[in-house]
């Protein structure tokens, strides 16, 4: 470093996106909260709506909320005047822009910084060609790769190594693809799509190493060299099959620790050369035949993995890089003091096993093509951890409650054996319950190992799961197999299905007979050492880490669980806010997630890491008695179980339904803060009219609309009107269409997107009233808010779709598509839309803005 550091510009991630969601911000808050401690002042561009990020004006100190672009980046450079410049944290998207920034001699000129990386590790990132021409020179295993700049370069290739080869783009503008080709067609199809997509019109042809096994490995350097591993990651499924969705293990479940010591050695060895200074994800890919390895990816920026790998393992991830790119090295490093072992420099051992599941959505996109390939098709994860593998893979499959009752689904129940054998050769959307069907019909471990690639080892593990089941329907309230059941992360529902009961039936019983869960913490040094980690997993054994505090005020808050279609990261934005704004009424906060990438799993004061289950929950809230019970509205079977129980519950906003209509004019929005007395607007809203069938949430809106004067008071003297006839207190939104006359629609509650939206736009935590009004109303005093006029620039909203990625066409926009969003202002309306980019997913600019 050159000069002192006392402003860090953080690069952004635009909206969520499939390959990309909302570990960024997770990232993107951890790393400025600890550069705010050590004195750094923090700006940050980015446009997604739904950051946690954006709002924090405690560690964010300046925001630029603008497309992430190039442009837009330098325009907050010579605005916000930055020292240096964090570009790992938003993806293969800062990537780009940082190597730009180096490419337009912007940085030199302005003497900044570019932290964690040095310019020609961002080039190689940037280009595998370059990246593997280093690997080749360190004599590190890797497959060959060839530079091609059209189909007749690809052809000319693949005569020599043969398919399948796998193409993506060189330099890609925004999102790129990565795909698997087994013939001449399918050759042609892909390197189209990468010249397309790449800057420079370039692509990559690399030799296939389908079947492989794939590891992972996440590491850390400080900038004298000193390194650590923080977790190696196995992958259930083999190479040909993108790593994000497939099922995950830490530690790695069947390499040898020979094995996993020449893979470390090696990643060291790369992060090293290439002089990174935090974290570093290296992927290999290994021959379970023969033990050779190859190098297939490096990855030095936060991603689902390192946040994954930071809330197995328990280590401090975000908060070593964040110093260490400040200088300090990870011997100096002082952990926080809840850390029994202070120095940084202690690499993390595990005496327990988590599992990453990912989450799929064909649920909402029927249509779309749920074979898995190289191209990502996930859109989140959940996560469970056991003492053992199965007690981990039951809790995580559990924990995407698709198969919370029996472990299976119906459809493949009534799968024929010559669908069976399809679906296993031609993998699909959860697999795995696939599998064990296969399994259960007397399929053997080795069989299936033959036609997957999947090691050996996990059908072993699948097939001892069976077994469990099948001891479990056998033996109807026999007290050892109950105890069993229970060790191994069977849920009282599952039992109670094979047993024919009520999940009630099997709770008595198990508390009569005393088996209950242990907590135990996520502690990195394995018991060595005395820490307080505050982050808890359930297992059947004696002792007993989790205590309840003498704090009497104490809520506990039901995660969001994994990211689905629909409401996105709007729903763990308002999880996250909520939590905040709790802890500053001086509650202690407990959450009960799995979602390793959600933003507000640091947050909390306590985190249990369990699926959001009946039985779970209910033997949290016997340890912790919180005072207070926070569930979403929609999660209406844990509600209801939950006040059967005589528990008060605090049901958090969902989206109001909407009631059919014709969209035969213009559509509204009026929003106001209703204390069931009081009202207080906060504006009108013009929505995109997406098509004639009637309201779906909005997925486009315009803030504030543009309407003549008589338009506007009929609308806010109706509204206002229908507003304060609502007897609970809340924030509501009349509904309008707009002919010759204005025509009244319905109230509903403020949907969570827009509710972050406005968030921003009139900077003011409308998750704060919105907990207020649940909490006591009369207590908020609406006359006393602090809300800035109407902005006198033009804000939109824009949400993001899946679709490209998916490979669908002619999708219908509806809100429970959405996977993200992103916001843009400006003077004028035709300006604002010019601004909205979703960095290569969907927008729907199809429609007119009124």
């Amino acid at each position: 470093m050159n000069h002192p550091i006392s402003k860090v510009l953080i690069i952004g991630t635009g909206a969520d996106k499939i390959n990309q969601s909302t570990e960024a911000d997770d990232a993107i808050f951890q790393v400025a909260s600890s550069l705010d401690t050590l004195g750094i002042e923090v700006s940050l561009i980015d446009n997604n709506p739904f950051s946690v990020s954006l709002d924090a004006t405690e560690i964010i100190h300046q925001r630029k909320i603008s497309p992430v672009t190039f442009k837009n980046v330098l325009e907050t450079i010579a605005e916000f005047k930055p020292d240096a410049i964090l570009p790992n944290l938003g993806g293969l998207t800062s990537i780009q822009i940082s190597q730009q920034l180096f490419e337009s001699g912007e940085l030199k000129k302005r003497d900044i910084t570019m932290l964690s990386m040095p310019e020609f590790a961002i080039n190689q990132i940037s280009n595998p060609v370059l990246m593997n021409s280093m690997l080749k020179k360190m004599n590190a295993p890797i497959t060959t790769t060839k530079t091609i700049t059209s189909f007749g370069d690809a052809i000319h290739i693949v005569q020599e190594i043969g398919y399948p080869v796998i193409i993506k783009p060189v330099s890609p503008s925004g999102n790129s693809s990565r795909r698997l080709c087994n013939d001449n067609d399918e050759l042609a199809e892909a390197v189209e799509i990468a010249m397309s997509q790449s800057r420079i019109q370039q692509a990559v042809l690399q030799q296939s190493i389908v079947g492989y096994q794939e590891i992972e490995l996440v590491v850390i350097r400080d900038r004298l060299g000193s390194m650590l591993q923080v977790a190696g990651i196995e992958d259930f499924d083999p190479i040909g099959i993108h790593a994000g969705d497939s099922i995950s293990f830490t530690p790695t479940q069947t390499l040898m620790d020979i094995e996993l010591q020449e893979l470390r050695d090696l990643a060291f060895s790369i992060t090293r050369k290439l002089r990174i200074v935090g974290v570093n994800h290296v992927q290999f890919a290994l021959n379970p035949e023969t033990g050779k390895y190859y190098v297939i990816k490096n990855s030095p920026y936060f991603d689902r993995i390192t946040a994954f790998a930071e809330k197995a393992t328990g280590y401090p991830l975000l908060y070593v890089c964040a110093n260490l790119l400040m200088g300090k090295t990870l011997e100096q490093l002082e952990l926080p003091k809840s850390f029994g072992f202070k120095s940084a420099l202690l690499e993390p051992t595990m005496d327990h096993i988590a599992v990453r599941m990912p989450i799929w959505p064909f649920k909402s996109l029927p249509d779309a093509d749920q074979n898995l390939g190289t191209q990502m098709r996930s859109t989140g994860s959940v996560m469970g951890i056991g003492r053992s593998t199965e007690e981990a893979l039951i809790k995580a499959i559990r924990a995407t409650q698709v198969h919370a009752d029996t472990l299976s689904i119906e459809p493949q129940v009534n799968l024929t054996d010559d669908q069976i054998i399809q679906y296993i050769i031609h993998p699909r959307a959860n697999r795995i319950i696939i599998l064990l069907e296969a399994l259960h019909r007397g399929y053997s471990g080795e069989e299936l190992s033959e036609l997957t690639k999947i090691d050996p080892f996990f059908f072993y593990k699948l097939e001892k799961i069976l077994e469990l089941k099948d001891t479990i329907a056998k033996n109807p309230n026999d007290i050892s197999t109950l105890t069993t059941a229970k060790y191994f992360g069977m849920s009282d529902r599952i039992i109670g299905t094979l047993w024919n009961q009520t999940e009630d039936d099997v709770r008595e019983l198990r508390l009569k007979e005393s088996i209950i869960p242990t907590y135990k913490q996520i502690d990195f040094s394995a018991g060595e050492f005395e820490q307080y980690s505050n982050h808890f997993y359930s297992t059947f054994e004696l002792e007993n880490e989790s205590s309840a505090s003498d704090n009497p005020k104490k809520a506990l808050i039901i995660g969001t669980s994994g990211l689905r279609l629909g409401n996105a990261g709007s729903a763990d934005y308002f999880t996250s806010k909520l939590i905040l704004s709790l802890q500053n009424q001086g509650y202690e906060t407990i959450l009960v997630n799995n979602n390793p990438s959600a933003v507000s799993m640091n947050i909390a004061d306590k985190l249990y890491i369990e699926p959001l289950e009946v039985s779970d929950i209910l033997q949290i809230i016997e340890i912790e008695h919180p005072s207070a019970i926070y569930v979403s509205g929609s999660r209406g079977r844990l509600i209801n179980s939950l006040e059967q129980k005589e528990l008060s519950i605090i049901k958090l906003p969902q989206n109001g339904k909407l009631l059919s209509h014709l969209a035969s004019g213009k559509e509204y929005g009026f929003t106001m803060i209703s204390d069931g007395t009081n009202v207080y607007s906060l504006g009108i809203t013009s929505y995109l009219i997406q098509n004639e069938s009637g309201f779906s949430d909005p997925t486009a809106f315009i803030y504030p609309a543009k309407l003549n004067n008589d338009y506007r008071n009929d609308i806010i003297d109706i509204g206002t009107d229908r507003i304060k006839q609502q007897i609970k207190p809340g924030i509501y939104q009349a509904l309008f269409v707009v002919t010759n006359r204005v025509h009244f629609e319905q109230v509903r509650q403020l949907p969570l997107t827009e509710l972050t939206f406005l968030s921003k736009v009139l900077r003011i935590n409308l998750v704060d009233i919105s907990l207020k009004l649940t909490q006591s109303p009369d207590n908020l005093k609406l006359k006393d808010l602090k809300i800035s006029t109407i902005p006198n620039q033009i804000w939109a909203y824009s949400a993001a779709f899946p679709f490209r990625s998916l490979r669908l066409h002619d999708e219908t926009i509806q809100s429970e598509t959405v996977i993200g969003a992103e916001m843009a202002s400006s003077n004028s309306i035709p300006d604002v839309l010019k601004k909205l980019s979703p960095n290569g997913e969907e927008s729907i600019h199809n429609g007119t803005f009124y």
